[in-house]
């Protein structure tokens, strides 16, 4: 009950831009020891934190770079399509540029949606990424589909050097102005121990996440 308290205290406070002082309940927000503050520093705290917990980061002076690494790390999957949202023209154009990888087929969240779908990687762009928990911030914004994060077998996620934040408080904050209809926050492929507490992943979303870091 305690931890829930915290938690919800965390999220008021960062909703009215302001600190919890409460008596008896002092909370203050865990920092890593010389992580964030930087640039740098934000996207060195998020790699670790992200690979702890099963992603796998690709960096690189620009998005084609990446794309034989991507295009293998995706044929290793099984992947034989490719989906994106029709308002997120990045990855349009990284979609795209991994066609003759695989050879990958581009479809439409439609297509996923059949009896038996191809298996997939959904690319996205995010919105944010958090450097203290390794979580991806997706939304809505802009009319944005989340159904890449959501429904394929692979998700690839475009990030941005300028979209890296500290902790969850400045995300609240940054979302609070025009807040979105839905948000999406992935920390880790999906992952489950429901079943005799045998640890299974993708049973409620990708099995993989691919973070993806152009530095220009």
């Amino acid at each position: 009950m305690r931890q829930t308290a915290e938690l919800l205290d965390r999220v008021r406070a960062a909703l009215r831009g302001r600190t919890v002082a409460e008596p008896g309940l002092p909370y203050v927000a865990p920092r890593e020891p010389g992580a964030p503050g930087s640039a740098q520093g934000r996207i060195d705290l998020f790699r670790r934190k992200f690979e702890a917990l099963g992603g796998t980061f690709l960096a690189g002076p620009a998005a084609e770079s990446v794309i034989p690494a991507l295009g293998e790390l995706l044929r290793a999957e099984g992947v034989t399509a490719l989906f994106f949202p029709e308002e997120d023209p990045a990855s349009r154009s990284l979609a795209d540029a991994l066609v003759p990888c695989g050879p990958f087929l581009l479809v439409s969240p439609a297509d996923i949606r059949q009896a038996e779908p191809p298996v997939s990687a959904g690319i996205q762009s995010a919105e944010f990424a958090i450097a203290e928990s390794g979580t991806i911030v997706q939304t809505s914004r802009g009319g944005t589909s989340l159904w890449p994060g959501l429904a394929s077998d692979v998700h690839v996620c475009l990030l941005s050097p300028d979209r890296f934040l500290d902790g969850m408080e400045d995300c609240l904050e940054a979302l609070s102005g025009d807040p979105p209809r839905s948000i999406s926050l992935i920390t880790g492929p999906s992952r489950t121990a429901d079943i005799e507490l045998t640890l299974t992943m993708g049973v409620h979303g990708p099995r993989r996440v691919i973070a993806v870091l152009p530095s220009s």
